[in-house]
């Protein structure tokens, strides 16, 4: 059983959400036909590239493939591919950063992951489409609320969470 993750700078129902995609408990279209619920198709419903498990749903979509690597970029970092589900929510940098940096960036992964499945959601019950260049904005407004809220001791600019919120991972 995978361990749950805490986070104190985003909401409880973050980190739920985190606990069950790590757990693959999640209702993405595979996972409600080994419940054996009829199903027209377990193929992603935003792709139809694929079988539509947590880690497609949310990570390799060709429709969110784009959306990490603006995250990342907006970050600094290189390329996300190949890493797992596990993997972009444990949150870790790989950067000479201080255990609040890697949970600020934690809390952005998670915020990221979490606005993806909630815009999936809308796709396939509301037929509503996420502009993968209004998600960034969307992921970069949510994530600042929720962490700059949460962060007691320390004030988070707005313009350089926007421009540069990599020195954040440098907060001590």
């Amino acid at each position: 059983m995978t361990e749950t993750m805490r986070n104190n700078l985003v909401p409880k129902k973050l980190e739920v959400f985190v606990w069950r995609a790590r757990q693959r408990r999640l209702p993405t279209l595979i996972e409600l036909g080994k419940r054996d619920i009829d199903l027209h198709s377990v193929r992603c419903p935003l792709c139809d590239d694929d079988l539509e498990t947590v880690d497609h749903s949310i990570i390799f979509c060709k429709h969110v493939i784009g959306i990490w690597d603006r995250v990342f970029g907006w970050w600094g970092f290189g390329n996300m591919s190949n890493l797992s589900i596990n993997e972009i929510l444990q949150g870790n940098c790989n950067s000479p950063s201080t255990s609040l940096g890697n949970k600020i960036w934690q809390a952005v992964e998670w915020v990221s992951a979490y606005l993806i499945w909630r815009n999936r959601n809308e796709k396939v019950f509301r037929g509503r489409s996420w502009n993968p260049s209004v998600a960034l904005n969307e992921i970069q407004v949510k994530s600042y609320h929720w962490i700059s809220t949460r962060l007691k001791k320390r004030k988070i600019d707005w313009l350089s969470w926007l421009n540069d919120p990599s020195v954040y991972l440098r907060v001590v």
